[in-house]
């Protein structure tokens, strides 16, 4: 059953150390298995700043899309009054409702890399240098009531952890081993939980109508990506 959501505070989440998720790294990173760590080891080789651009969407190693719910939410009503004794009654309300749960991406911020001309794996370390703010949108032009509605079926039905705005952390670091004439990357951004819905108006009669399909995403946490 799909009903109204309340409000939920817009205010960034508090900072500390559950803001940040553990690196991710892609099964083709140049890196010795198992060596990546959020504490890199001391007189590691630092990143150096990478050029190009900043992606918006870069994929995130292990997400995938899951289909919630395709069919329509039903509404139980009341029972009619004098007037329609036969029929339910609904209060005329906007709301909104999942379909997809589709890939988390990152919002990337930063990016370094660490080159490793020598013939064995040595260490390195990465450190975010520059920092950014992600908020929650959609794909079409929605109010501020609806974006509410969203953000309270994303934390009660999603992810608990999104938050409407979010800002990156400076010095957060990794770090691990990269092979031999090799090339590791590095990307610090902000992850974002992407769904796919629509918002629509369920009308006294209980009937549902009124449909606007969307791609919806809020910021629920940070992080390193390790790649090649």
């Amino acid at each position: 059953m799909a009903t109204a959501v309340p409000a939920f505070a817009a205010d960034e989440p508090t900072a500390g150390t559950s803001r940040v998720a553990p690196p991710v790294v892609t099964d083709d990173a140049p890196v010795e298995p198992g060596s990546v760590t959020g504490n890199p080891s001391a007189g590691a080789v630092t990143g150096s700043d990478a050029s190009g651009a900043l992606e918006e969407d870069a994929p995130i190693p292990g997400e995938t899309e899951e289909v919630i719910e395709t069919t329509d939410p039903v509404f139980p009503g009341k029972p009619g009054d004098e007037l329609f004794p036969d029929g339910l009654v609904c209060e005329r309300e906007r709301f909104v409702h999942v379909t997809n749960n589709t890939q988390n991406t990152m919002s990337v911020k930063y990016k370094t890399f660490v080159k490793n001309d020598l013939s064995y794996s040595v260490d390195f370390k990465f450190t975010s240098k520059k920092s950014g703010t992600t908020t929650m949108g959609a794909s079409v032009t929605v109010s501020g009531e609806i974006k509410v509605l969203w953000l309270g079926k994303l934390k009660v039905d999603v992810n608990g952890n999104v938050s409407k705005s979010w800002t990156s952390e400076l010095g957060i670091e990794t770090g691990g081993k990269v092979k031999a004439h090799s090339t590791v990357k590095g990307d610090y951004g902000i992850m974002k939980e992407n769904v796919y819905g629509y918002v629509a108006t369920q009308y006294s009669n209980c009937k549902i109508g009124d449909k606007q399909y969307m791609n919806v995403w809020a910021p629920y946490r940070e992080g390193w990506r390790i790649y090649s």
